[in-house]
């Protein structure tokens, strides 16, 4: 996703029967078939581990301002654990847990490695929307994802590497912070809980994560500045936020969080 500092950028910050919270947000069918099958949430993991992978390596190595994995490392530590992977192993451990809460159990464990590929080709076609977005509300392709500003001085193949690992971590941890945790909850809290009817929460949940996700990417003066608010951008960050959303709940964690670092990607070479 975008950065909090005053530079335009349009790449974005940042599903599975997943539990019986996202499960309500994720209706699928009982036969075994592929759609099924990427919405569960062993299958999103093994998609997106490569990116986790890549990303906590380069981060080790080169360090990382992704704003939404600083945030969330921040949070951990109020609770005392302040390992650096921390994040990244939260993000493992959710999607296990969720996979192991499915009712099929007899298949829950099973991996098909065709559904893995399949996903990686729905998340290419599913970015496509990203780019007319992009190009419909006006904006023009910036810099990197999801960052912090900083004042580094890094060599172009150094930059290359940070902004990819941007553009990947941002894929995986803001689609895990802003659609299968915060949706998840809305579901689990006024369908599960209060017992409220499923499709019009799901839909209003929509709307305010892809509210509260492209708020995120903007400080606080830019937000209190209204006369100067880039509005863009905001109009942007929401549309895509609505999309990846029902991307979400539709077709999976794993597909929407591959859309989302593949329009990263694509950012950034077009600005090669």
């Amino acid at each position: 996703m975008t950065h909090r500092s005053g530079r335009n950028c349009c790449t974005l910050g940042i599903g599975g029967d997943n539990t019986r919270m996202a499960a309500d947000a994720q209706t699928v069918p009982l036969q075994d078939s592929y759609r099924r099958q990427t919405l569960r949430p062993l299958h999103g993991l093994l998609f997106i581990l490569p990116f986790l992978l890549f990303f906590q390596v380069g981060a080790f190595y080169y360090g990382t301002n992704l704003l939404v994995q600083r945030h969330l490392h921040k949070l951990l530590g109020y609770f005392g654990a302040t390992a650096p992977y921390l994040p990244a192993i939260v993000v493992v451990l959710v999607l296990l847990g969720l996979n192991a809460f499915q009712k099929d159990q007899k298949n829950r464990w099973s991996i098909h490695p065709q559904v893995l590929a399949g996903m990686l080709a729905e998340s290419i076609i599913w970015m496509i929307p990203l780019i007319g977005m992009n190009h419909l509300t006006g904006r023009l392709l910036a810099n990197q994802a999801g960052a912090a500003s900083t004042t580094a001085a890094w060599s172009f193949l150094e930059k290359i590497l940070q902004q990819s690992l941007l553009a990947v971590g941002a894929g995986i941890y803001e689609e895990f912070v802003f659609r299968l945790i915060f949706l998840s909850l809305i579901v689990l809290i006024f369908v599960n809980i209060l017992e409220l009817k499923k499709e019009p929460i799901v839909i209003l949940g929509i709307f305010i994560s892809a509210a509260i996700f492209s708020i995120y990417h903007f400080s606080l003066e830019q937000i209190t500045d209204l006369a100067n608010f880039p509005w863009n951008d905001f109009l942007f960050r929401a549309l895509a936020g609505v999309y990846l959303a029902a991307l979400f709940v539709y077709r999976g964690f794993g597909i929407a969080a591959g859309a989302h670092a593949f329009y990263n990607i694509y950012v950034l070479v077009a600005q090669l």
